[in-house]
Protein backbone atom coordinates (compact mmCIF):
# COMPACT_ATOMS: atom_id res chain seq x y z
CA UNK A 1 0.00 0.00 0.00
CA UNK A 2 2.89 2.43 0.73
CA UNK A 3 4.62 1.49 -2.36
CA UNK A 4 1.20 2.80 -3.98
CA UNK A 5 0.71 5.43 -2.54
CA UNK A 6 4.59 6.72 -3.60
CA UNK A 7 4.17 5.91 -7.14
CA UNK A 8 1.17 7.86 -7.30
CA UNK A 9 2.22 10.93 -5.71
CA UNK A 10 5.41 10.10 -8.07
CA UNK A 11 3.24 10.24 -11.20
CA UNK A 12 1.32 13.61 -9.98
CA UNK A 13 4.54 15.43 -9.99
CA UNK A 14 6.22 14.48 -12.97
CA UNK A 15 3.02 15.40 -14.58
CA UNK A 16 3.20 18.84 -12.52
CA UNK A 17 6.17 19.36 -14.05
CA UNK A 18 5.30 18.84 -17.45
CA UNK A 19 2.02 21.08 -16.90
CA UNK A 20 3.92 24.23 -15.31
CA UNK A 21 7.34 23.83 -17.37
CA UNK A 22 11.22 24.35 -15.68
CA UNK A 23 10.68 27.55 -13.59
CA UNK A 24 7.14 26.57 -12.37
CA UNK A 25 5.40 28.91 -14.70
CA UNK A 26 3.96 28.64 -17.95
CA UNK A 27 5.95 26.52 -20.36
CA UNK A 28 6.08 28.03 -23.35
CA UNK A 29 8.03 30.70 -21.51
CA UNK A 30 10.67 28.32 -20.56
CA UNK A 31 10.56 26.90 -23.80
CA UNK A 32 10.83 30.37 -25.83
CA UNK A 33 14.18 31.16 -23.11
CA UNK A 34 15.79 28.29 -24.06
CA UNK A 35 15.16 28.64 -27.98
CA UNK A 36 16.89 31.68 -27.52
CA UNK A 37 19.92 30.62 -25.31
CA UNK A 38 22.49 29.47 -27.30
CA UNK A 39 23.63 26.67 -24.40
CA UNK A 40 20.74 24.60 -25.13
CA UNK A 41 20.57 22.02 -27.61
CA UNK A 42 16.93 21.65 -28.49
CA UNK A 43 13.97 19.66 -30.66
CA UNK A 44 10.29 19.16 -30.90
CA UNK A 45 7.46 17.19 -32.09
CA UNK A 46 3.99 17.96 -32.80
CA UNK A 47 0.93 14.77 -32.84
CA UNK A 48 -2.01 13.61 -31.23
CA UNK A 49 -0.20 11.01 -29.28
CA UNK A 50 2.30 12.51 -26.25
CA UNK A 51 4.17 9.43 -25.99
CA UNK A 52 4.89 9.47 -29.68
CA UNK A 53 5.65 13.19 -29.58
CA UNK A 54 8.01 12.69 -27.21
CA UNK A 55 9.98 9.89 -28.90
CA UNK A 56 9.68 11.64 -32.30
CA UNK A 57 11.17 15.01 -30.57
CA UNK A 58 13.89 12.78 -28.93
CA UNK A 59 14.91 11.14 -32.34
CA UNK A 60 15.13 14.84 -33.43
CA UNK A 61 17.35 15.78 -30.30
CA UNK A 62 19.72 12.88 -30.70
CA UNK A 63 20.33 13.79 -34.60
CA UNK A 64 21.00 17.50 -33.75
CA UNK A 65 23.63 16.62 -30.80
CA UNK A 66 25.13 14.51 -33.60
CA UNK A 67 25.45 16.85 -35.59
CA UNK A 68 26.89 19.57 -33.27
CA UNK A 69 29.68 17.09 -32.00
CA UNK A 70 30.51 16.60 -35.67
CA UNK A 71 30.79 20.27 -36.64
CA UNK A 72 32.75 21.25 -33.09
CA UNK A 73 34.47 18.28 -32.04
CA UNK A 74 35.02 16.02 -35.00
CA UNK A 75 37.93 14.37 -32.82
CA UNK A 76 35.75 13.10 -29.99
CA UNK A 77 33.51 9.79 -29.46
CA UNK A 78 30.13 11.09 -30.78
CA UNK A 79 28.36 7.28 -29.98
CA UNK A 80 29.51 7.46 -26.32
CA UNK A 81 28.57 11.31 -25.85
CA UNK A 82 24.96 10.75 -26.98
CA UNK A 83 24.47 7.89 -24.73
CA UNK A 84 25.99 9.14 -21.50
CA UNK A 85 23.75 12.69 -22.23
CA UNK A 86 20.36 10.96 -22.58
CA UNK A 87 19.80 10.91 -18.47
CA UNK A 88 20.56 14.85 -18.54
CA UNK A 89 17.73 15.30 -21.10
CA UNK A 90 15.00 17.62 -20.31
CA UNK A 91 11.03 17.25 -21.46
CA UNK A 92 8.20 19.73 -21.28
CA UNK A 93 4.72 19.01 -23.04
CA UNK A 94 2.08 21.36 -24.10
CA UNK A 95 -1.36 20.95 -25.56
CA UNK A 96 -1.68 22.46 -29.00
CA UNK A 97 -5.86 21.77 -29.55
CA UNK A 98 -6.14 18.53 -29.73
CA UNK A 99 -2.47 17.81 -30.10
CA UNK A 100 0.33 17.57 -27.68
CA UNK A 101 3.59 19.52 -28.70
CA UNK A 102 6.82 17.93 -27.17
CA UNK A 103 9.74 19.84 -26.54
CA UNK A 104 13.37 18.46 -25.33
CA UNK A 105 16.62 19.95 -24.18
CA UNK A 106 19.67 19.79 -23.20
CA UNK A 107 22.70 21.73 -21.67
CA UNK A 108 25.90 21.17 -24.35
CA UNK A 109 27.52 21.29 -21.29
CA UNK A 110 25.63 17.86 -20.24
CA UNK A 111 26.73 16.36 -23.37
CA UNK A 112 30.34 17.51 -23.81
CA UNK A 113 32.08 19.65 -20.59
CA UNK A 114 33.71 22.94 -21.97
CA UNK A 115 37.64 21.96 -22.70
CA UNK A 116 40.27 24.11 -23.73
CA UNK A 117 40.63 22.64 -27.72
CA UNK A 118 44.60 23.16 -28.08
CA UNK A 119 46.21 25.71 -30.96
CA UNK A 120 46.15 24.06 -34.56
CA UNK A 121 49.51 23.18 -35.84
CA UNK A 122 50.58 25.49 -38.55
CA UNK A 123 50.23 23.48 -42.01
CA UNK A 124 51.18 24.48 -45.61
CA UNK A 125 47.82 22.86 -46.63
CA UNK A 126 45.28 25.02 -47.99
CA UNK A 127 42.24 25.72 -45.07
CA UNK A 128 38.75 25.08 -45.76
CA UNK A 129 36.98 28.30 -47.42
CA UNK A 130 34.88 29.32 -44.89
CA UNK A 131 32.54 30.66 -46.61
CA UNK A 132 31.59 26.81 -48.01
CA UNK A 133 31.51 25.87 -43.83
CA UNK A 134 29.07 28.80 -43.48
CA UNK A 135 26.88 27.85 -45.80
CA UNK A 136 27.25 23.86 -45.05
CA UNK A 137 26.25 25.20 -41.19
CA UNK A 138 23.18 27.20 -42.31
CA UNK A 139 21.75 24.28 -44.28
CA UNK A 140 21.77 21.77 -41.78
CA UNK A 141 20.36 24.04 -39.22
CA UNK A 142 16.52 24.00 -39.52
CA UNK A 143 14.31 27.00 -38.75
CA UNK A 144 11.57 26.30 -36.50
CA UNK A 145 9.17 25.81 -39.03
CA UNK A 146 10.75 23.20 -40.09
CA UNK A 147 11.68 21.51 -36.77
CA UNK A 148 7.74 21.30 -36.16
CA UNK A 149 7.26 19.82 -39.83
CA UNK A 150 9.96 17.36 -39.23
CA UNK A 151 7.68 15.67 -36.13
CA UNK A 152 4.68 14.83 -38.53
CA UNK A 153 5.10 10.99 -38.62
CA UNK A 154 1.55 10.05 -40.20
CA UNK A 155 -0.61 10.71 -42.85
CA UNK A 156 -3.49 11.95 -40.46
CA UNK A 157 -1.81 14.63 -39.23
CA UNK A 158 -0.49 16.01 -42.29
CA UNK A 159 -4.02 17.81 -43.15
CA UNK A 160 -4.50 19.19 -39.69
CA UNK A 161 -0.77 21.00 -39.88
CA UNK A 162 -1.74 22.28 -43.70
CA UNK A 163 -5.26 23.54 -41.62
CA UNK A 164 -3.11 25.15 -39.03
CA UNK A 165 -0.77 27.05 -41.93
CA UNK A 166 -4.03 28.12 -43.38
CA UNK A 167 -5.63 29.83 -40.39
CA UNK A 168 -2.47 31.42 -39.45
CA UNK A 169 -2.19 32.90 -42.99
CA UNK A 170 1.55 30.99 -43.29
CA UNK A 171 0.24 28.72 -47.00
CA UNK A 172 1.31 30.04 -49.84
CA UNK A 173 0.38 27.14 -51.95
CA UNK A 174 -0.36 23.07 -51.43
CA UNK A 175 -1.20 20.03 -53.88
CA UNK A 176 -0.21 16.65 -54.79
CA UNK A 177 3.20 15.62 -56.05
CA UNK A 178 1.79 15.56 -59.76
CA UNK A 179 1.55 19.58 -58.96
CA UNK A 180 5.05 19.78 -57.51
CA UNK A 181 6.12 23.38 -59.08
CA UNK A 182 9.82 22.83 -60.47
CA UNK A 183 12.85 24.48 -59.35
CA UNK A 184 11.29 26.39 -56.28
CA UNK A 185 11.58 25.85 -52.61
CA UNK A 186 8.70 23.70 -51.05
CA UNK A 187 8.40 21.17 -48.50
CA UNK A 188 7.03 17.24 -49.04
CA UNK A 189 5.86 15.21 -46.98
CA UNK A 190 6.31 11.50 -47.81
CA UNK A 191 4.28 8.92 -47.21
CA UNK A 192 3.72 4.67 -47.86
CA UNK A 193 0.86 2.89 -48.15
CA UNK A 194 0.60 2.00 -44.34
CA UNK A 195 0.27 6.12 -43.70
CA UNK A 196 3.54 6.53 -42.24
CA UNK A 197 5.51 10.05 -43.78
CA UNK A 198 8.83 8.35 -43.96
CA UNK A 199 10.50 11.71 -45.11
CA UNK A 200 10.25 15.64 -44.47
CA UNK A 201 11.71 16.87 -47.58
CA UNK A 202 12.83 20.12 -48.50
CA UNK A 203 13.33 20.82 -52.28
CA UNK A 204 15.83 23.57 -52.98
CA UNK A 205 15.29 26.05 -56.00
CA UNK A 206 17.85 24.83 -57.91
CA UNK A 207 15.41 21.27 -57.66
CA UNK A 208 17.95 19.74 -54.97
CA UNK A 209 16.62 17.70 -51.78
CA UNK A 210 17.13 17.89 -48.37
CA UNK A 211 15.74 15.25 -45.66
CA UNK A 212 15.29 17.22 -42.63
CA UNK A 213 14.96 14.34 -40.27
CA UNK A 214 18.27 12.86 -41.59
CA UNK A 215 19.92 16.13 -42.34
CA UNK A 216 21.42 14.92 -45.49
CA UNK A 217 20.95 15.42 -49.24
CA UNK A 218 18.47 13.25 -50.82
CA UNK A 219 16.02 12.61 -53.85
CA UNK A 220 12.26 12.22 -53.52
CA UNK A 221 12.89 8.95 -56.21
CA UNK A 222 14.44 7.11 -53.44
CA UNK A 223 10.72 6.51 -51.91
CA UNK A 224 9.73 4.01 -54.19
CA UNK A 225 5.80 3.33 -53.85
CA UNK A 226 5.34 6.29 -52.04
CA UNK A 227 3.05 9.58 -52.69
CA UNK A 228 3.86 12.96 -51.31
CA UNK A 229 2.22 16.66 -50.78
CA UNK A 230 3.95 19.82 -51.50
CA UNK A 231 3.25 22.96 -50.07
CA UNK A 232 5.19 26.10 -49.92
CA UNK A 233 5.51 28.84 -46.78
CA UNK A 234 4.67 32.37 -46.68
CA UNK A 235 7.42 34.68 -45.10
CA UNK A 236 6.56 35.02 -41.43
CA UNK A 237 4.71 38.70 -40.84
CA UNK A 238 6.78 40.90 -38.06
CA UNK A 239 4.90 43.73 -36.32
Amino acid sequence: MKKTVLSCIGLLASVLCQAQGIDGVDPLNDINAIKRDTSYIYAEATMKDAVEAQSGARAILELKIYDWLRNKYPEVNSDSLVLNSKDKWFDLVTRRGEYNRAFVYVDKRGVLPVVEKPDPVESESVADDPVTIMEDFLRLELTDDEETMAGVYDFGSIEPYIKGLKENQRLKAYGKYASLPEEALCYLFVYNRDGDVVAVLRQAEEGSYFNLREKKDDNVRNYKNCGAIWFQLKKKQNY
